[in-house]
């Protein structure tokens, strides 16, 4: 499940960076920000995994 466009988070990290005085163009700041995605990216899947088990626990009809 994707629930972020990757072209728009990195845009959004960009602007936060370069905001910091941080090049975003530079080879090790680009790993970086795919490393840190990709670990919100996990997080935030498994926090929705377990939103989606309450609910299940909950019954039928609940936010689903």
């Amino acid at each position: 499940m994707k629930l972020f466009d990757e072209a728009e988070v990195s845009a959004d990290l960009d602007v936060r960076l370069k905001a910091q005085g941080i090049d975003v163009t530079d080879a090790t700041v680009q790993q970086i920000k795919t490393l840190v995605s990709a670990y919100y990216a996990e997080r935030t899947a498994e926090v929705l995994s377990k939103v989606r088990d309450v609910l299940d626990r909950l019954g039928p009809g609940t936010a689903h």
